[in-house]
């Protein structure tokens, strides 16, 4: 028989008030993710509160119940609390956290995608490169979780792509070479600029990646590109998605 108490640790993506003092509160594990309550959380009183803010990476411990765990017990090992005084990366962790939910499914291993988003967040209190942080956990998140983009090959015939490849098809999964353009005739034009940008985060490390420095027109198409890949994939807009996009542009 599984022992009633548990722990793990885990990032706090999503909390939803219920009832009176009640939240639910979606958290990326190591080994997944998952739902849990936390009671009385919003109680001046609660021992919880200060441990389960969005974004916190927590040691949590949980009792199992008998549709939902409880959260029972909360350590914050990081609260990332300097997010707070930067706008552009505040907006930027919701819009990571909400992608990541978004993507990851319930009960999915999701290891990689963890300790990920732990660099991410890191990353985003230590650089002024923001958007490229975001572009590299948006492709690192969509590896992870199968919908790898292609944009080495033509995602139709598997000719390696050049300069000329200048067409993104969501519907094909990916970049389209100049031959095969017209396979998608929804494919949105794309910017040779941008398209580095993309190949070049697709394969690098983060540590790389936060030494490249682009105009704000090529994060803006990158975004935009990436936006409608993960809108599709996930089936659903991202609600941050706004608030980041107008954050950016101030």
């Amino acid at each position: 028989m599984a022992e009633r108490l548990y722990r793990t640790e885990g990032i706090i993506l999503k909390r939803v008030d219920v009832g009176e003092a009640d939240r639910l509160v979606t958290v990326l594990s190591p080994v997944g993710k998952f739902l849990a309550t936390a009671r009385g959380v919003r109680k001046t009183t609660s021992k919880l509160a200060g441990h389960i803010e969005l974004l916190s990476h927590c040691q949590l411990q949980l009792a199992r119940g008998r549709s939902r765990d409880v959260i029972t017990q909360s350590m914050a090992i990081e609260r990332f609390e300097a997010l707070q005084s930067n706008l552009v990366a505040m907006a930027a962790g919701y819009y990571v956290a909400e992608m990541t939910d978004a993507l990851v499914a319930d009960e999915e291993v999701a290891a990689s995608t963890y300790h990920d988003l732990l660099a991410t967040l890191r990353a985003l209190l230590e650089t002024t490169a923001v958007e490229m942080v975001v572009h590299w956990y948006t492709l690192r998140l969509c590896d992870a979780a199968g919908y790898r983009p292609q944009l080495v090959e033509c995602v139709v015939c598997g000719q390696t792509l050049t300069a000329a490849a200048e067409r993104w098809s969501v519907q094909q999964g990916g970049m389209l070479c100049a031959d095969c353009r017209r396979a998608d005739a929804q494919a949105r034009p794309i910017d040779l600029s941008a398209f580095k940008v993309l190949r070049f985060v697709q394969r690098e490390p983060l540590a790389q990646v936060l030494h490249v420095r682009q105009s704000a027109a090529v994060h803006t198409e990158v975004f935009a590109l990436m936006r409608q890949w993960v809108t599709r994939m996930s089936e659903r807009p991202l609600r941050s998605a706004a608030f980041f996009d107008d954050v950016r542009a101030q």
